[in-house]
């Protein structure tokens, strides 16, 4: 079955899904808890967030994303892969009611992941060279019917039950020998063996509002300095410091959506110690100031 079959097929069964929902539903969970379908009947604004370790399909439509500085546009067939929690900008650019942005996402847990790569003992010559852990790729036609047979499963209770986790291992399979897929191993390999950016990166997650000494952390995950912020770079395409600072930025917009809040108090309690430096900081991130900016947001029917 081709690449394009296997797409329409797809779209087909998650509109299916989506059918009872109401249109501004944009998420629908599956039997599986691992794997959900996504939809959008209007194009959206540009937004930032943490992108979790996962890869998201699409089916139809398009959508813009920022990683870093590179932007990317792409549409039906290609998927945007993470194997990191990575701060990213996003949007889709092309929806419709009578043709939305469709796309399946698949939640990754790593260790399970790792574990998987043990098992099939890959031949690491094998495994192609590639640059972040987040990028965009284009599907073929052994990954597309892949997921075909998976999600045709969630209609057959005793099938998903039998082989769903079998189908799961090749999906894996396929996305780790992608041409991209280089340095999704690598980081698997890192966390299996214990070190290196992943535990840098679950530090600063677990600590960002406190200040980052590069040596401290360096020392915590056995490496060095220069080394750390070399992997660091090339697995996010930021340092350790503009890492923590997007997730700063991120936990303070998310705490001035949910409550009554000032935007001084948003700024002390995820580790800025100048509110002006705050403000100059997130309305570079997110084109306005804090109020303005979370103004709009509730404008735009955005909660928490």
């Amino acid at each position: 079955m081709t690449s394009m079959t296997s797409m329409i097929s797809l779209s087909a069964r998650v509109l299916r899904a989506f059918s009872p929902l109401p249109p501004e539903e944009n998420s629908c969970p599956t039997a599986l808890p691992w794997l959900s379908f996504i939809r959008f009947t209007h194009p959206t604004a540009l937004n930032k967030g943490m992108l979790e370790p996962s890869m998201c399909l699409i089916l139809q439509g398009q959508k813009k994303v920022l990683i870093g500085t590179d932007v990317v546009e792409y549409g039906a067939g290609s998927y945007l892969f993470s194997a990191i929690d990575m701060p990213v900008s996003g949007q889709v650019t092309q929806a419709s009611e009578d043709h939305p942005y469709l796309g399946i996402r698949i939640d990754l847990d790593l260790k399970e992941m790792a574990d998987l790569m043990i098992d099939m003992q890959l031949d690491q010559r094998l495994i192609p060279k590639s640059g972040s852990a987040t990028y965009v790729a284009k599907s073929d036609d052994f990954l597309a019917d892949a997921f075909l047979r998976l999600v045709t499963m969630l209609d057959i209770p005793q099938d998903l039950q039998a082989l769903g986790q079998l189908v799961k291992k090749e999906i894996f399979y396929r996305l780790i020998t992608a041409p991209e897929g280089g340095h999704f191993y690598q980081h698997l390999l890192s966390y299996y063996q214990g070190r290196g950016v992943s535990e840098a990166i679950q530090w600063i997650k677990a600590n960002f509002a406190h200040p980052l000494r590069m040596d401290e952390l360096a020392k915590t995950v056995g490496m060095s300095v220069s080394n750390l912020h070399h992997r660091f770079k090339a697995l996010t395409v930021m340092s350790p410091l503009q890492y923590q600072k997007q997730i700063r930025l991120l936990e303070a917009r998310r705490l001035l959506l949910s409550g009554n809040i000032d935007a001084a108090t948003a700024a002390f309690r995820v580790g800025y110690e100048s509110p002006s430096q705050f403000n100059r900081e997130y309305r570079r991130s997110f084109g306005a100031p804090p109020l303005q900016d979370i103004g709009q947001l509730r404008l735009q029917g955005v909660t928490l």
